[in-house]
Order: structure tokens, then sequence, then C-alpha cells
């Protein structure tokens, strides 16, 4: 990410002019409507490139601003020249919806509507122009709009801000775990978008497509229509919806056949169950183990029994006696689908594979519970509802089962091919179960709303016991394993035995990052003490109010937490930093890892740790956070210097791989301190 960060940075100019053009471009009637320029998108995108600090923040604000200020305004111009005939256009171009929408919301807003139009996409470059064929006086016009769009571009950026210095902190961590964070983002907004786009346009084009399908089938084949009228009336007003919910049961079908038959031929899908499973488990950390195991209790089967038994009792209560049968129906084919162990029966779980050993994946029955269930309660009551009412539910729903998904496949409690067969068959039984309840005219007043409060208190009052289950089962899963520490005489430690630490970081990932130039035999204690000595501090706490401390540009050096870095999957346990005299956004970063050995000396023995010194550089991009750059120290004069190591180490270089390995040892017992300047680094 960097390299490519870099490359935008080389023409910092040219994506302010995008930007600009397309904030201009959004708010220009005529471009805005029929082109549907996505200036959200790019908001978003520059407003990334302020927080990874590429972009000047300020001067990203102000040319959005400017670029809003200027589309408005040429609407608006538009508007006063062309008044008598700008409708005439928009009615002959067929976006007469959007005028006649434009007008309502003029009407119902009055005045504010100039600000309100800015953040409404569907009128947003119709108003300037109702409002310029008004002939509203420019002063009044031109106030608002300067208004308008000072408040909107920050609006607007701050997302993506926000995101960027977050992806940029990631990166400092781990390159992966930013590709990650990055791959997460765009695939939560497909879900958003897409479960909006098929409430808004796929559901009524798929019955559109589904009734003349079935009407010219009546007509070619009199027999099959003749059936199909006997069964259900073409002119019924829910042929439509039985009729998509055939078009879903075909594409489930479809998709169960396409994972069936790439699991059966071991095509592509089954080396990206491995290769996904792979990369997940490089990411692992225990902040995000947490986070994921809380998601996937409360995706699990124990909190949705408990939901759906919740939903039962509600539907007794409200007396929908027809709508509770087909529940404890549509619920007792889940329960029969879920509790089954797929990958016991056959198939190996991710957690028992091995690399470069086969797996046999199998449709994953949590899924298909989760998508039978949540998918048809979700329909139940955005049934006959308001668009804004089924768009919010299902985008909800969509996002629950895709993240809880995600958390069983990071988790190693399914394959991604086992995933997709599970909601594949998940979505099969939905379409019959759906169909079939549509086709039978229920039509309980379940109080949708009421239905919605019963499944989010459930959720939270199940959650609350499951969550904390669940982050037991990750301890218990996982425990410790043993660790033998082996003993180095000084003497064969200094020799060859220094050889045997680490050479190099190794990221989660399992790429090899800088190298590891310092080791250490001493204790805790020791160590403290005599970098306290020189200047060293221990480096904060990882809290609330230190981790607020990156989002405020006016905290010192050394009042930041330090990000995680990881060597073999364990992070740093001893981290010290120095402030560095000629700089105050710069600071060095001391990082030691233990060891499983231990040197014997005269002093005893002492646990050996290895570690690698840094100089961070602090950034402030647009005085709206801090981003830290870090270059690591190789060389061991520098490392000697800065850690008044002079007559207290040895130096030790060899070559290794074609690289030239460099060490410097702290001799065992060395103490005592003397003041020096901080040099340079190199």
């Amino acid at each position: 990410m960097h390299t490519w960060l870099v490359s935008i940075s080389n023409h910092p100019f040219l994506v302010l002019a995008v930007v600009f053009a397309i904030a201009a471009a959004e708010a220009i009637a005529v471009v805005g409507t029929i082109a549907m320029v996505p200036a959200s998108i790019v908001m978003f995108f520059a407003g990334a490139l302020v927080g990874a600090g590429v972009l000047d923040g300020w001067l990203t604000i102000a040319l959005s601003a400017l670029g809003g200020i200027v589309g408005d305004g040429l609407s608006y111009e538009l508007g006063r020249r062309f008044h008598g005939k700008v409708r005439s256009w928009f009615q002959a171009k067929g976006h007469e919806v959007r005028w006649v929408r434009g007008e309502q919301f003029v009407k119902r807003h009055g005045g504010r509507s100039l600000l309100l139009a800015r953040f409404f996409a569907p009128v947003r470059s119709i108003v300037p122009l109702l409002v310029g064929t008004a002939h509203l006086g420019r002063l009044r016009f031109y106030s608002a709009n300067v208004v308008s769009a000072v408040i909107w571009a920050p609006i607007n950026l701050i997302p993506g801000i926000v995101f960027g210095a977050s992806a940029a902190l990631a990166e400092a961590v781990s390159t992966r775990l930013a590709a990650a964070l990055i791959l997460l983002v765009v695939l939560l907004y497909l879900v958003v978008r897409l479960a909006r786009l098929t409430i808004t346009r796929g559901i009524p084009a798929a019955k559109h497509t589904a009734r003349h399908a079935m009407l010219v089938m009546a007509r070619r084949f009199p027999r099959f229509g003749d059936r199909v009228q006997r069964v259900i009336k073409l002119d019924d007003p829910e042929f439509p919806t039985v009729s998509a919910f055939a078009l879903l049961l075909i594409a489930s079908v479809w998709l169960f056949g396409g994972v069936l038959q790439d699991v059966i031929a071991n095509d592509p899908l089954m080396r990206a169950d491995t290769s996904l499973y792979t990369f997940l488990q490089s990411l692992h950390a225990t902040p995000a183990d947490a986070v994921m195991a809380s998601i996937a209790a409360l995706n699990g089967r124990v909190v949705g029994f408990a939901m759906a038994s919740a939903v039962l009792v509600w539907f007794v209560l409200r007396r929908s006696w027809k709508t509770a049968v087909w529940w404890i129906i549509l619920v007792g084919i889940a329960v029969v689908l879920s509790p089954f162990d797929w990958a016991k029966s056959g198939g190996a779980l991710p957690l028992d594979w091995h690399p470069n050993a086969p797996h046999t994946p199998l449709p994953d029955g949590q899924a298909a519970f989760n998508i039978l269930v949540y998918a048809f309660l979700g329909w139940a009551i955005s049934r006959r509802q308001a668009i804004s009412w089924r768009t919010a539910v299902a985008i909800a729903i969509a996002l629950w089962i895709v993240v809880g998904g995600l958390a069983d496949l990071y988790l190693g409690k399914t394959w991604l091919s086992g995933l997709l067969g599970g909601w594949a068959l998940g979505l099969a039984w939905f379409a019959i179960l759906g169909g079939a309840y549509a086709f039978w005219h229920v039509r309980d007043n379940m109080h949708p709303k009421g239905v919605a409060l019963v499944v989010i208190g459930s959720l939270a009052i199940a959650g609350s016991w499951a969550v904390p289950a669940g982050l037991q089962s990750i301890e218990v899963s996982s425990p410790p394993s043993t660790v033998t520490v082996t003993s180095l005489k000084i003497g064969e430690w200094m020799d060859t035995g220094w050889q045997r630490l680490p050479a190099r970081r190794t990221e989660i990932s399992g790429d090899e990052e800088e190298p590891l130039s310092l080791q250490w035999p001493a204790s805790t204690g020791t160590i403290e003490q005599r970098l306290q000595q020189i200047g060293w501090l221990a480096a904060p706490a990882w809290s609330v109010h230190s981790a607020l401390g990156w989002l405020l540009p006016q905290t010192q050096p050394t009042q930041l937490p330090m990000l995680p870095k990881y060597s073999r999957g364990e992070n740093s346990q001893l981290t010290f930093i120095r402030t560095e005299p000629d700089s105050p956004d710069g600071r060095f970063v001391l990082r030691l890892w233990p060891s499983h050995y231990v040197v014997q000396s005269a002093q005893g023995a002492e646990p050996l740790w290895y570690g690698a010194v840094y100089h961070e550089t602090l950034s402030r991009p647009a005085h709206l956070s801090i981003l830290a750059s870090t270059q690591n120290i190789t060389s061991t004069a520098t490392i000697v210097t800065l850690l008044d190591l002079r007559g207290r180490s040895a130096i030790r270089s060899i070559t290794e791989n074609n690289r030239i390995r460099d060490a410097v040892l702290v001799l065992p017992g060395a103490s005592g301190a003397s003041n020096t300047d901080t040099p340079g680094y190199e």
C-alpha cells in the first residue's frame, strides 16, 4: 500500500483536480442527473488519501467545497437563463419524475432545501436549478450555496479520513492487516449497496420478469398455462412474489450445484478454501480474535434458538396463528440442518487441516440455519411496508449473515465452499417456505416493528451469556503450548549461540521483515532500570485515553502508545521510547521479544531477549490525527550509542543466505550509565 500511496503523492494536484471536477459535476443539473456522478465514492477516496497523509486536508476540503459551489451556481444560472425551457427538456429526456420529486422537496422544506439537498442524492442536482427557475435572489442563493458547501465538504470527507488513518495505522502493524481492513470495508459497502439495489430494483425487476415469463409460457404451452391457472391465478396480487421465489429457488439450486461440482472436480474453489484460510490465519491477533469470537457467538445456534423462541412467543401473543405455525415449521427445518455436524461426517474442519493435506468441505449447517431463519424473518416483517423500512431491514439482515459467515471463516469453523453451500441450501428452503407463505396469502398482523424489537432484545439477552462462553471457548481450544527453555553458557552464546535467535522479524503472515540486531540477557527489572538511567521511558499502555491520543494532534510523542509489532505471532513484551531532542515530532523506539534461551554467566541464569531499535517520525495530516512512519535502525554503532553500550557490548557479524547479519550482544551484568547525546540514525 505504501508504494501505491507514494505513486499518488507524486501527482497530488491531479487528484485534487478530479475531486474538484466531480464535486462540481454532481451539482450541475444536466450532468448530475444523467451521468449520476459518483461524488460520494470520490469524496470517500479523497478523504482516505488525506487520512493516509497523501493529500493536504484543508486544501482538499476547500477544493471540494469550491467544486460544490461552482456546480450549484451553474445549475442556478441555467435555471434563471432558461427557466421556460428547462422542464420541457427534462420531460423530453424522460426525467420528469426527478423534476417532480425536486419540486416536492422544495415545497416541503422551503428555504432549507438548498442546504438539505446537498445530502439528499435524488434531488441533489435538481434543487439549485428549480430555485433558479423561480428567480430566487442571487444574494440569498449564493449565501445558502456557500454555507451548505462548507458544511457538506468536511462531512463527506471525514469518513474517508478516518478510514485512511486507520488503514495507515494498520499498515504500520502489518501490510496484510491494512489490506484486510480495506477488503472488509469494500465488502461491507458492496453488501449494503447490493441489499439496497435488491430491494429497490432487483425484486421489482424479478417480479416483472417472472410474470412476463409465465405469461409467455402460458401462451406457448396452453396445457401448462391451464395447470398454472388452476394452482394460482396470473392476476393474483401474490403471483409476482411467488414467481420471484421460484427464480430464487432455481438460482440457489444452481449455486449449490456449482459448489458441489467444484468440490467433486477439485476446481479452483477448493484451492480458494485453503488460500483464504491461510490468509485469515495470518491476521490472527488477540483483539481481532475476541471480536470475531463475539460475532460468531451471536450468530451461533444457542442465540438463534433463543431468538426464534422469543419470536414464536410474540406471534402467539399477537394471535398470529398461521404465521406461528409457519415459523415452527421453518425453525424445525433449520434445526434439522443446523445441529448436523457436517465436518465430522466426512470432511475436516479448517482448524484440523494441515498444509498440503486434502480437505473435504460439506455444507455449513449453521450458515443454512442463519440464512433460512433471519432471511425469512426479515422478509416477513418487511412485506407491504414502506421502501425505507424494507431497505433498512434488508441491509441489517444481509450484514448480519455476511459478517457472521466471515467470523466463522476467520475462526476456522468452516471453509469458504462450505459457507457458500450452506447459504445456497438455506436460500433454497427460504424460497420454498417463503413462496408457500405468499401462495397461501398469510396476512397476519404481526406488528413488524414489535418483532424487530423482540429480535434485538432476545439477541442482546442471549448474547450476554453466549459471548463470554464464546470467548472462553477460544481460550480452551487454544491452550498455551509448553515452551522448552534452553540454557547457553556465555561463551557459547557469544561464539555461535547468538545465531540461533531470529535474524529478522517474522510477520504473522510468515513474511520476513526488518532485522533484529539486538540481544540482551537480563531480567525485566534490570532492563527497565538500565534504560531509565539513560533517558528511556516505558511506552504508555494501551487504554481508551491513550488510544484517543492518536486522534488528537496536540498529543506529545511520549504519550502515544506503541502500535503492535509481531514476531512469530507474538507481540513485543518490552517496549521503550525516547524522544529525539532535535525533533519534536521524532522518537526512538526499542522493542524486545522473549526468546526460549537463558544465558549462564557469573551473575547466574538470565533470560535472553532479542529485538530492534526504530526511529519514528510523527506527522499530523490536516491537524486531524497523528500518523507514524517507522524506520528500522540497522547500524550497530548507532544502536550502541543510543543504548549507551560502549564497553558493555560485543558486535557480531556473519553472512547468512547472501545477507550480512549484524548483532549487538549486551554483556550480562552491564550496569551504570553515562550521559550521551542522541546521534543521528541510519
